[in-house]
């Protein structure tokens, strides 16, 4: 008789601290819950215009970057998630070594879904970065003298980066990254500034 009563006291224990809890996330769809942050790397397809230095033929600014970088986002209620993230990206093109890079970050919110192990999320980063583009006309040799008809520019930039990825659990606290954007500039658009879409694959820790 005693170990029914306790059993249904601890019944009624258990029942009541999930209605309590349900009723709190009822009330406070938003409530903080955890944070996530982790690394990425980067590549994809990204191009502009031409660029000429000198006599020199124009150079198509275009092909694969790589770079690598990474994000932190606080989750409120099942599906918001609003936080930060930052990247460095290089990009080599033309027949000589030229370069362009462009560090950027910003702050993001997105919106995911979880499905058991997956969860799917679409989002947007708003910020800014840093781009530098290193024009050469032809192969540098293996010395300090200056190049003749070498370009060099930097300058800042606003960004819009609407991105789509999924999440895959590995563990409770661990998962398995995917996601893929496209990088829109604010503002009047630069001939030398890459856009294309960029494919990411990393980890994120989960709090």
């Amino acid at each position: 008789m005693k170990r029914t009563l306790l059993f249904a006291l601890a019944l009624l224990l258990t029942l009541g601290t999930s209605l309590h809890a349900a009723e709190t996330t009822r009330r406070r769809p938003l409530a903080y819950n955890g944070f996530s942050g982790g690394m990425m790397l980067h590549t994809g397809y990204v191009s502009r215009g031409h660029i000429a230095v000198g006599a020199a033929p124009a150079q198509h600014i275009a092909g694969m970057p790589v770079g690598i970088g990474g994000a932190l986002k606080v989750r409120f209620g099942n599906h918001l998630r609003i936080g930060t993230e930052g990247y460095a990206s290089s990009l080599s093109y033309g027949d000589w070594g030229s370069s362009v890079s462009i560090g950027w970050g910003g702050l993001l919110a997105d919106w995911c879904f979880p499905m058991g192990r997956f969860t799917p999320y679409v989002g947007a980063t708003i910020g800014g970065g840093v781009v530098e583009n290193l024009t050469l006309t032809s192969t540098p040799p293996l010395d300090l003298l200056p190049e003749a008809d070498t370009s060099y520019r930097t300058y800042g930039v606003g960004l819009l980066v609407p991105f789509a990825g999924v999440d895959y659990a590995l563990t409770s606290r661990i998962s398995l990254t995917f996601k893929a954007d496209y990088m829109f500039t604010l503002g009047s658009p630069k001939f030398d500034t890459p856009t294309g879409v960029r494919c990411y694959v990393g980890f994120m820790f989960s709090h």
